[in-house]
């Protein structure tokens, strides 16, 4: 299966928003293609979709990605998507991964490297922050990935943590990547991606906090990694959800036992130790879980070796071929219900190249649209997989 076009993942999380779990199953039953996804979406295949989903998928064009485009490259910020071999193989496999990453610094050693998140309290103490760097940077220094949701506090500790031994820490935004959020960690982002980390976020560069989406973040956070770290947590903590999400995921929870157990403010870690999660007292209890016990190494491997869920690819017996489906192959489906829902250039353009196969200049003299509209218009045919441009330059209806 090749890759769909960066555009056509834009246009799927434009029209789906981000963390929807219907992108997933409409994935899922395309066997991870894209295109087809966003051609079946714009016929509406899937009736599950709501009234807003079906209004943007008919508003959503070329246009309204190319602004989007230009801004990532005008901040050197990449995107990654679903099928790219770049984007992180134990994130690929949760539940409800991101269909496409924001992405500045490098995520080099994602998928080589073991990550482990460190979270914990904004309020963190002096023992937290201590036990941050006692555990972060020999992880770090032993080549680590260190994750972390760049969050004042234990956040902060645990990536300052592996920039000091000149480690890699990457850092999963609760924004947009040119929403200054926390300020005040505006030199530790700088710090961290000149140092060979990254900067994460599925969400379009300009978008603010919410407090829906930090819980929604945190399964990213979690999702990275082999295990998640608790250095420190309140009763109510977003460190407690984003140990949960790492359960759900199959992965390894560890806790830094709390200096104070009759403290609401840091006994937030005690249901976790009582219910399995691995107690640390140092790096080194990290390291024989994850490196030198044979299960869960094995677990390790295993995960990084797993085919993706949301793009394995279906397999489908292949028709015999007969006279009327040799037919059916050179004229495409061009019902009245498909044609309405295009926009009239559109329309227009796909039949003729129903009729005949053309290049743009033959389409200009034939359609006698601008040159510019006829461009915008094709991009966007294009885009839904309703035409394809040969080796030759000439464009066909499929």
């Amino acid at each position: 299966m090749a890759k769909s076009p960066v555009e056509v993942w834009l246009w799927l999380l434009l029209v789906m928003q981000p963390y929807n779990s219907k992108t997933a199953e409409i994935l899922a039953r395309c066997g991870g293609d894209a295109t087809l996804a966003s051609r079946m979406i714009r016929d509406g295949e899937f009736p599950f979709l709501s009234d807003k989903e079906k209004k943007r998928a008919e508003q959503v064009r070329i246009g309204t990605i190319r602004p989007v485009l230009e801004q990532c490259r005008e901040n050197g910020i990449r995107i990654v998507t679903l099928d790219d071999d770049e984007y992180p193989e134990l994130l690929r496999n949760i539940k409800n991964p991101p269909i496409l990453l924001f992405v500045c610094g490098s995520l080099e050693g994602l998928n080589e490297q073991i990550s482990i998140a460190a979270v914990g309290a904004r309020s963190v103490s002096e023992y937290g922050k201590t036990a941050a760097s006692g555990i972060c940077s020999p992880l770090a220094k032993m080549g680590f990935n260190i994750v972390s949701g760049l969050a004042v506090g234990a956040d902060t500790a645990a990536h300052r943590a592996a920039l000091d031994v000149g480690g890699r820490t990457i850092g999963v935004l609760a924004c947009g990547m040119l929403v200054n959020y926390p300020s005040e960690n505006a030199p530790l982002k700088r710090e961290m991606i000149e140092n060979g980390g990254a900067l994460i976020s599925e969400l379009l560069p300009n978008t603010r906090t919410s407090t829906s989406y930090f819980h929604l973040r945190n399964r990213i956070i979690s999702g990275i990694c082999s295990g998640t770290l608790v250095i420190e947590a309140g009763e109510k903590s977003g460190s407690l959800l984003t140990a949960a999400h790492a359960v759900d995921q199959g992965r390894e929870v560890f806790c830094v036992p709390p200096h104070d157990i009759f403290s609401k403010h840091y006994a937030g870690a005690i249901p976790l130790l009582r219910d399995g999660a691995v107690p640390v007292y140092g790096y080194t209890d990290i390291v024989e879980r994850l490196l030198t016990d044979y299960s869960s190494r094995e677990r390790i491997q295993q995960m990084l070796a797993e085919p993706p869920k949301s793009v394995q690819k279906v397999k489908k017996k292949a028709p015999e071929k007969t006279q009327e489906t040799e037919t059916k192959s050179l004229k495409p489906n061009l019902s009245e219900e498909k044609l309405s829902s295009l926009e009239p250039n559109e329309a227009a353009v796909l039949k003729l190249l129903a009729e005949q196969r053309s290049t743009v200049d033959e389409l200009v003299e034939r359609s006698g649209l601008d040159f510019s509209v006829l461009s915008e218009t094709i991009t966007n045919l294009e885009l839904f997989g309703y035409i394809a441009r040969e080796m030759d330059g000439v464009y066909t209806a499929v």
